[in-house]
């Protein structure tokens, strides 16, 4: 028996990501399924099993549309991702440059998201016209925002993001996933991504492990460094 092309739809609008997931299932065959971005937890497992396709809503909270796409790639899934993107987008750039596969407008027609869907899964990229038009400007405005990577004076040493050494610092003081959400104002999927990427950056095994590194690099400098 063939397995359903299983495609999951992360959107903040309830009824929009039921209508569409009820589309996708009914009228194009696939396995649809519509995922909560608050629950945070169900999205992380889901993330973790198989999926072919995500539709990912650019405006989700938090930037954590970047972060999924971003998780997606870091974690070397064959996962597609196609970002829906409203008039007056934001993050576009940063979506593209995590990986993205597809760029579909919210206010395209199901054709053009049908033949999005069928080209992306096929190994090729989309984007919609209007899109292009305005790419240009975008990709000025992130080049001047971006944010830079430093923390190091070797360039043998990894490099941190800013993010990721205020949440390098908040581990070193043995705070929580949870904790560190809370006081970053963040989602814990978003500090979970992070955390992943410190790991994989540090070639560590376990935050501990990431806090005695940054210890030797003397880079915990304003937290209270928890001692074993």
């Amino acid at each position: 028996m063939d397995v359903m092309t299983r495609i999951l739809v992360f959107h903040r609008n309830q009824l929009f990501r039921d209508c569409l997931t009820a589309f996708l299932h009914a009228q194009l065959g696939y396995e649809a399924l519509a995922v909560d971005h608050s629950e945070t937890e169900r999205a992380d497992g889901l993330l973790r099993e198989h999926a072919d396709l995500l539709l990912l809503d650019l405006d989700l909270p938090d930037g954590l549309a970047v972060e999924i796409t971003r998780a997606v790639h870091d974690r070397d899934l064959a996962t597609k991702v196609i970002v829906l993107v409203p008039d007056g987008h934001d993050r576009l750039v940063e979506c593209i440059a995590a990986g993205t596969d597809g760029c579909v407008q919210e206010r395209s027609s199901l054709d053009e998201l049908r033949s999005a869907i069928a080209r992306v899964l096929q190994g090729e990229t989309f984007c919609s016209p209007d899109i292009v038009a305005t790419m240009f400007s975008e990709l000025a405005r992130f080049t001047r925002k971006a944010e830079p990577r430093a923390w190091t004076k070797d360039d043998a040493v990894p490099r941190l993001t800013a993010r990721e050494q205020d949440i390098l610092e908040l581990l070193s003081e043995r705070k929580s996933n949870k904790e560190i959400a809370q006081e970053l104002c963040v989602s814990l999927f978003t500090v979970k991504n992070h955390v992943h990427n410190i790991l994989e950056k540090l070639q560590v095994g376990s935050r501990v492990e990431a806090v005695e590194f940054a210890r030797r690099q003397d880079w915990l400098s304003r937290a209270r460094v928890a001692k074993d």
